[in-house]
């Protein structure tokens, strides 16, 4: 298993920088003496959701330089259509790219906080400037996902489609047939507990298609 979790200074021009946590490992002392750790170790549980983490982390930051293609239907009862979102990296950083950075490490109230940042080349410093531009509409939002192994992607995927749920629904009266196009990250994704839940709040840069409508019967 590879785990990669350096403590750095910050370095490098004009970094981006994200917060992302994981929930402490609550050992159970079965007898004096056992499952003792040194200070600063990680169990193998933190660890694996440490090494999610950080996969989480690499494609939210190249959320943000690079964009998304999203395709989405959504779900329509009355004409028997399941929703379908996908939502796939235009680019993504290189795995373990020593440009990703952990600046630091907080332990506080049974949870694990990770700071990380990510310090773009003068090409991906276009691509940023690109994408924070006038001639993208904005927009922010939020969605939740259950509690699981990959949660916290699916609570960001999520925040993805509700806003552009809520932003379409106030220019566009008919429920459309698909959504296409771009979308970026204009900042790091926010994540918290929320009802038992994993709940992530966006801000986008959008790049949409014409919509794509049912015919009307």
């Amino acid at each position: 298993m590879t785990f990669w979790l350096l403590i750095v200074s910050p370095v490098g021009a004009d970094p981006i920088r994200g917060e992302f946590w994981i929930r402490a490992d609550l050992m159970e002392i079965v007898s004096p003496g056992e499952n003792l750790r040194e200070t600063g170790e990680f169990s193998e549980r933190e660890e694996n959701a440490l090494n999610v983490l950080l996969e989480d982390a690499r494609w939210a930051f190249s959320g943000m330089i690079y964009g998304y293609s999203v395709s989405w239907t959504p779900s329509s009862a009355a004409r028997s259509v399941d929703e379908e979102l996908k939502i796939e990296p235009l680019a993504l950083i290189p795995k373990g790219d020593p440009r990703m950075k952990t600046v630091s490490v907080v332990r506080e109230n049974g949870f694990i906080y990770i700071l990380l940042e990510y310090s773009p080349d003068a090409t991906q410093e276009g691509r940023l400037e690109g994408w924070s531009g006038e001639a993208f509409p904005s927009a922010t939002g939020s969605g939740t996902a259950p509690m699981n192994f990959s949660s916290r992607r699916d609570a960001m995927e999520a925040a993805v489609r509700e806003t552009l749920r809520a932003w379409l629904r106030v220019r566009d009266y008919n429920r459309p047939r698909e959504i296409r196009g771009r979308v970026a990250f204009t900042e790091f994704p926010q994540t918290g507990l929320y009802g038992g839940s994993i709940r992530a709040v966006v801000a986008l840069k959008m790049d949409l298609e014409p919509l794509r409508h049912y015919a009307v019967d």
